[in-house]
């Protein structure tokens, strides 16, 4: 089966939001607000599980090539992420800033493990377009699609369930970790250091294939794809955002919901397949990598705007932002990543 389903879409256009104010918050934003932005790295693990999802999903009934499918993911991500990549070096060479910072750090090895996507497993070194380090992790997963295929998707039910225990062990161990050692709460995953994140996002997207595994089932597919049962699902997630401390629930949220989204039967799909949210899942990639990179404008908005107070003028100046990026990540969606991308499969059809 090789579809789009709309609200699975949708669902990740509002993920990219959220990522979007996370890392555009400040001081303007209180109380709860400002709890539910910076929780917005949560939206990495529904990343993770819609691309195990998806991918099982578009993959696996076709059992194509290994060769092939690792070309098609290259041809998806690299593209768009190297162009994001170069844009940001030079912002912040020409500001200062970053690599080019005093104590920044060696900036030949970091721009040679920036642009191969080895952010996070050759060196510790930040990713140079912020967002971009759950890429490089993506890619890593996806050249062991077949392990993972093997694990969720082929193995006996019995071993599947093990499967699913042993990732969300995993994960537990990933919040044990993050308290311990970085002092974060407990029961959030946080970040901590970039090269374990693997141990965060491998069991979420093997998590999202066991749940495409289990959304071919139609009986299960029927539980949870009701109205009911889905919206109390995402209210119960949305009560969740404010709080770090709910990660590991988060995450089992993220499964059924995606699970019950991809029936396409309940309002709640229907309102996450609608043309807005569509359109904003659909640029969601071009969102997800360039809106860090706009930062930097912030303050030229904050100095010309006529506003007085602090908090206005930079929820306006963040509005100006959100405006341009989305122009542009509509833009680029059509006029680069789009044409890109078929340009390297055409290659493809030529080396055949």
């Amino acid at each position: 089966m090789n579809r789009e389903i709309r609200s699975l879409t949708g669902i990740r256009g509002v993920a990219a939001l959220w990522v979007v104010a996370c890392h555009w918050s400040g001081d303007e934003l209180t109380g709860i607000a400002k709890d539910i932005a910076l929780h917005g790295y949560a939206a990495v693990d529904l990343f993770m599980i819609l691309s195990g999802f998806v991918l099982a999903m578009t993959y696996v009934p076709r059992e194509t090539g290994y060769r092939y499918f690792v070309w098609q993911r290259f041809c998806r991500l690299y593209p768009l992420y190297a162009v994001a990549t170069l844009v940001c070096l030079v912002e912040q060479w020409w500001s200062g800033t970053g690599l080019f910072a005093p104590g920044g750090g060696p900036i030949v090895p970091a721009v040679l493990s920036n642009l191969v996507m080895t952010t996070t497993h050759l060196w510790e070194v930040d990713a140079i377009d912020g967002p971009s380090w759950s890429i490089s992790v993506e890619f890593t997963l996806n050249l062991f699609f077949p392990l993972f295929v093997l694990l969720c998707a082929r193995l006996s039910w019995r071993y599947s369930v093990a499967v699913a225990v042993m990732c969300g062990a995993a994960l537990v161990l990933v919040s044990v970790l993050n308290h311990r050692l970085d002092g974060g709460v407990a029961g959030e995953l946080g970040t901590l250091d970039t090269r374990l994140m693997y141990v965060r996002c491998g069991p979420e997207f093997a998590l999202g294939m066991l749940c495409w595994r289990l959304w071919r089932q139609a009986a299960w597919s029927s539980v949870f794809g009701g109205t009911v049962w889905l919206g109390a699902v995402a209210v119960a997630m949305l009560a969740m955002t404010p709080f770090k401390a709910m990660d590991l629930p988060f995450v089992v949220g993220c499964c059924v919901l995606v699970i019950g989204l991809a029936s396409e039967r309940s309002r709640v799909a229907i309102a996450l397949g609608s043309p807005v949210l569509h359109w904003l899942g659909t640029i969601s990639f071009s969102l997800y990598l360039w809106h860090a990179a706009f930062i930097p404008l912030r303050p030229v908005w904050l100095r010309v705007l006529p506003v007085n107070d602090p908090a206005v003028a930079t929820m306006a100046a963040n509005t100006i932002n959100l405006a341009i990026v989305l122009a542009i990540s509509t833009l680029s969606y059509h006029r680069f990543e789009i044409p890109a991308r078929r340009w390297l499969r055409g290659r493809l059809a030529v080396f055949a």
